[in-house]
């Protein structure tokens, strides 16, 4: 699932757009509210689905659809964008229609597949007349199956996924500083030129003066040094 997730992401997202998050904490938590804003959407359109149950056996209804698999939610597609425009400080609009389309396929292949799977479990249930006992089942699992399927996408964030559909957006946002323990920070990219131009201070005669204006002794960083630091910023 995760594989297939990552395919579908990686190769239809548009360009993530720069956002200036305060730090990695603000992204973490922003991914896990909008996370849950996207559940309970989700939620909503499979209750809305499984109630619409039409009044000819001639066409099928939205309930039959769900209980056949072959949902579209295209409420997902209408309403989904404002969800996810709160992840990206409503910027870069074309980067959310791409990730709210690789949710929507997610989520909808999560339901096709748990709907193929129990298909013959269903079918008999069916013909017993326990179809209003299979449809609160199917109504629990397959929320179930649709949310875990959207939290592989939005909560699956990592520098080194190169298969998570937000990789992107991270990359664009932050930027890494590897130290020598082979630990990592992430540094906010509108922060990367704040920290840089204070080492660069560091370096200006006029720092670490006396009232006097005598330098004091080991007071600025040595050429060698600071280009050691900087080194360890990743810029790309």
């Amino acid at each position: 699932m995760q594989a297939t997730i990552g395919a579908l992401g990686t190769r239809s997202l548009a360009r993530a757009p720069y956002v200036d998050f305060e730090d990695v904490d603000e992204f973490q938590a922003l991914c896990s509210s909008t996370a849950l804003r996207y559940a309970r959407l989700i939620a909503r359109v499979v209750d809305s689905h499984m109630q619409n149950r039409g009044v000819s056996k001639f066409v099928w209804s939205r309930t039959d659809e769900m209980l056949l698999g072959v949902s579209n939610f295209p409420e997902l597609r209408q309403h989904g964008v404002a969800v996810l425009l709160r992840l990206t400080h409503k910027r870069g609009l074309g980067f959310v229609l791409s990730l709210n389309n690789t949710i929507v396929m997610a989520v909808t292949v999560a339901c096709r597949t748990y709907c193929d799977v129990h298909r013959e479990s269903m079918v008999r249930d069916l013909k017993n007349g326990r179809s209003e006992s299979l449809s609160a089942h199917y109504v629990r699992d397959v929320k179930h199956y649709m949310v875990r399927a959207l939290l592989l996408i939005v909560c699956n964030v990592h520098i080194s996924d190169a298969h998570s559909p937000l990789n992107s957006l991270f990359r664009k946002c932050f930027a890494t500083m590897h130290y020598p323990s082979h630990n990592l920070v992430f540094i906010p990219r509108h922060r990367v030129r704040e920290y840089v131009l204070a080492l660069a201070c560091i370096t200006h005669a006029r720092l670490g003066c006396s009232a006097t204006g005598a330098p004091l002794a080991g007071q600025r960083l040595h050429e060698d040094t600071l280009r050691l630091i900087v080194g360890f910023i990743e810029f790309h």
